[in-house]
């Protein structure tokens, strides 16, 4: 009976999310409150949000609330984070020697293309930005970044250089909350060919994520493309920016 309640009132608070029933606050009911609405415990309410933020649909803010993450078009599978930096590498040399060249920066206006690819607005401004990643010498990655401008303000091709992440929660001061995450191996085409050092292989790991502020905001989206044998994933959980 507690299974199907907690499922029960998962379904109702998915299809309230899915029709904007909470839009002005982008906020959950606290938990006492659906309690008291649905007449269940609070292990039964804490089973059902737990459900959607499997999904990818809520984030647990500590102080704040459960913040309704904004929609896209990607809803297949959901990765929290825990300390969100990429992937990691295989390599076990903490010496390993990295890098990164920007092959292209620039700002763009999102075209109708652009948004059904990235689920950002058509007509908003957006920092386009390629940068081929270096291990060792070896060029081991190769991402395509898209960051809204309204939100990732002042962006500048020497930061692009460094760490995005770091001068975003370091200098804007916002939290980077979560990502979807997207994951398969697809054949190399021309371009894995020219930006990576791919030593004969005839495939490439590719990734696609989307990517949240503790606020609910999308604000990035990234298409990764990478060797498969100098990459592993080895964690994607809840981010703690404290």
């Amino acid at each position: 009976m507690a299974q199907n309640k907690f499922l029960h009132i998962y379904e109702i608070l998915k299809a309230r999310i899915a029709n904007d029933y909470y839009s002005d606050t982008m906020l959950l009911p606290t938990e006492m409150t659906l309690v008291e609405e649905f007449n269940v415990s609070r292990n039964t309410v804490r089973r059902a949000i737990q459900k959607l933020n499997e999904e990818g649909l809520v984030y647990s803010v500590k102080g704040r609330g459960v913040v309704i993450l904004e929609s896209t078009k990607k809803d297949n599978m959901y990765v929290p984070l825990s300390n969100f930096q990429g992937f990691n590498t295989l390599h076990t040399n903490k010496k390993s020697e990295s890098k990164s060249i920007v092959k292209s920066f620039r700002e763009i206006i999102i075209d109708e293309d652009l948004a059904e690819r990235t689920s950002f607005d058509a007509g908003e401004t957006a920092y386009f930005i390629e940068r081929i990643r270096i291990v060792d010498g070896v060029r081991v990655m190769y991402d395509t970044s898209y960051f809204r401008a309204n939100i990732v303000e002042n962006l500048t091709e020497e930061i692009a250089h460094g760490s995005i992440y770091s001068y975003i929660r370091e200098t804007i001061g916002i939290q980077i909350a979560s990502a979807k995450t997207f994951l398969k191996v697809e054949t190399a085409i021309a371009k894995d060919m020219e930006y990576l050092d791919l030593d004969g292989n005839n495939c490439v790991g590719a990734a696609e994520n989307i990517v949240y502020t503790d606020m609910g905001k999308l604000f990035e989206y990234t298409e990764i493309r990478f060797i498969p044998n100098k990459f592993v994933i080895t964690n994607f959980a809840q981010n703690i920016n404290e």
